[in-house]
């Protein structure tokens, strides 16, 4: 089966559809096509494919299709619907393409295509997260995902980078819309905690759960992790001013920004990221209600704006297996 999105890349891979699936052909044998209509489609029939006993998926998209097929993946696996455990062969036709980075893929489809002729796979982690739904309802939103789920400025530039990305291109529209978050952004009170110790308890200005390295069209965000270790890494950013954020950005994109004392790192298998309560406010168990109305709290998952916090994740070791470069490290 073969997933496509035809909005990714600003629309291109929907104008190229049909070239996309004769290079497929030229490859490998003819693929069962499937183009989404919106989102949820691609972890929906991920689903169903494993159902269906698919032994080969590939998926043609950025890193919000990617993750979805992960996902849905990963979640039919954990059932008894699974009728089998298919390869994943991830296809570079979206503008981000991070989690391929973190897996050493080829950014062009036909080396793409060849890794997946090529028959090598790994087995790689995958995170699950319990969070908030987002709405009035407050409703609790149980999820995988692939690649990253964070909070903080990325949340805000994600919800800015869309318009930045259509004129300039992914990379400088990632690295625009950070700007401008910066330029607006306000540190919140986090609780954060790995393994059940709390790690930090104060203002943060971002903090990420990771699974790959990257995030941001490049930005190396999370430079120790590794998909295929068994664990995931937490990055905590303590809350800085707005020119300490400005002047340390480019750290951000290098992967240096491990330097910084406000900068922590994390080995962690389960995390809990909770608001601290604001004056005159009762604690409790951080997963009830609807959460606040704060824009600090949004969370961003492998490049889409999904839920709120507070959220517990927890790893998937060894979930779901995926085509990988014959020769090097999963990295």
């Amino acid at each position: 089966m073969l997933i496509l999105n035809p909005a990714s890349a600003g629309g291109r891979t929907g104008r190229r559809q049909s070239a996309i699936a004769a290079r497929v052909r030229a490859y490998l044998e003819e693929p069962d096509l499937i183009v989404t209509g919106g989102p949820g489609d691609a972890r929906a029939h991920a689903f169903k494919a494993v159902a269906e006993g698919r032994d080969t998926i590939l998926v043609g998209g950025g890193d919000g299709t990617v993750s979805e097929v992960i996902a849905g993946a990963a979640e039919a696996g954990l059932t008894k619907s699974a009728m089998t455990d298919p390869r994943i062969g991830l296809l570079p036709l979206g503008s981000g393409g991070d989690f391929a980075r973190s897996l050493g893929l080829p950014r062009s489809l036909g080396p793409a295509l060849a890794v997946v002729k090529a028959g090598a796979t790994r087995r790689i982690d995958v995170g699950r997260f319990v969070g908030v739904q987002t709405g009035a309802g407050g409703e609790m939103l149980t999820r995988c995902f692939a690649n990253e789920v964070s909070a903080g400025l990325s949340a805000a530039t994600i919800r800015r980078v869309g318009r930045w990305a259509k004129r300039v291109g992914a990379r400088l529209g990632f690295a625009g819309g950070a700007v401008a978050s910066i330029l607006t952004h306000r540190p919140v009170g986090l609780c954060v905690e790995v393994d059940d110790q709390v790690v930090h308890e104060g203002p943060v200005s971002l903090v990420v759960v990771a699974n790959g390295r990257f995030f941001g069209a490049g930005m190396e965000v999370a430079p120790g992790a590794d998909p295929a270790d068994g664990r995931l890494e937490v990055v905590v950013v303590r809350g800085l001013s707005v020119p300490r954020l400005l002047v340390n950005l480019p750290s951000l994109f290098a992967g240096t920004h491990g330097a910084h004392p406000s900068v922590s790192f994390h080995a962690a298998r389960r995390v809990s990221i909770s608001p601290l309560p604001r004056a005159g406010e009762a604690s409790g168990d951080p997963l009830r209600g609807a959460g606040r109305a704060d824009p600090g709290l949004d969370l961003d998952v492998d490049g889409e704006p999904v839920g709120r916090l507070p959220i517990r994740v927890e790893l998937l070791p060894a979930a779901v297996e995926v085509f990988v470069p014959s020769t090097g490290s999963v990295r």
